[in-house]
């Protein structure tokens, strides 16, 4: 009994050694505000959002909707991203997101992702950012419990080298002091 135990647990931590894992690719990034330039190495960040997962691995993974990343988007306060992701990275080289990780354990089902790309490392201080390929997912499949499957979202030379491909983050703090005046306009003239 003890010989079958020990193979048994053997053969579990050779299962999650072997576990499937998901690399995500994005090349070509040019910066926002010279297109003729690719983003310095370690400048900028990139975050995968699930939409759809039937894999085996059901727990650790946030599934979220275009809709849902777009309100954080438009709200100017991307540190709400964080909380929707299933995973992100920093770009290792100029320009290019290559094997960024963060999904491991998989040993069959599919996963549809699609991407956001900020100007930042900190989301808190990033100004622009872009839908990869607008918000299209891409789908990865796993059929069994070993080897490595990608996300290949391919080059984003000609979207981010295009006028208006990046897009601005709503500074919230504007809006709100605009607001806050109007409502002190009101209330001078309800009083006069």
């Amino acid at each position: 009994m003890k010989k079958l135990m020990i193979a048994l647990v053997a053969a579990t931590v050779a299962g999650l050694v072997q576990a499937a894992s998901v690399s995500w690719t994005m090349t070509n990034i040019y910066s926002p505000s010279d297109t003729t330039t690719k983003v310095a190495a370690g400048s900028m960040s990139a975050w995968l959002f699930v939409t759809a997962n039937s894999t085996d691995k059901t727990s650790g993974i946030p599934i979220t909707t275009l809709s849902a990343v777009q309100a954080v988007l438009d709200s100017g306060d991307l540190t709400g991203l964080s909380s929707l992701a299933a995973a992100h990275g920093t770009n290792a080289s100029a320009g290019n997101f290559g094997g960024a990780t963060g999904l491991e354990g998989f040993s069959s089902g599919t996963l549809s992702a699609f991407a956001v790309v900020v100007d930042n490392t900190d989301l808190a201080s990033a100004e622009n950012y872009f839908l990869v390929n607008g918000g299209a997912t891409k789908d990865v499949t796993f059929t069994s419990a070993t080897g490595n499957k990608s996300l290949a979202f391919g080059s984003q030379a000609s979207i981010t080298q295009a006028a208006g491909a990046w897009t601005a983050v709503p500074e919230p703090t504007s809006g709100l002091l605009m607001l806050l005046g109007m409502a002190g306009l009101a209330l001078r003239r309800k009083r006069a």
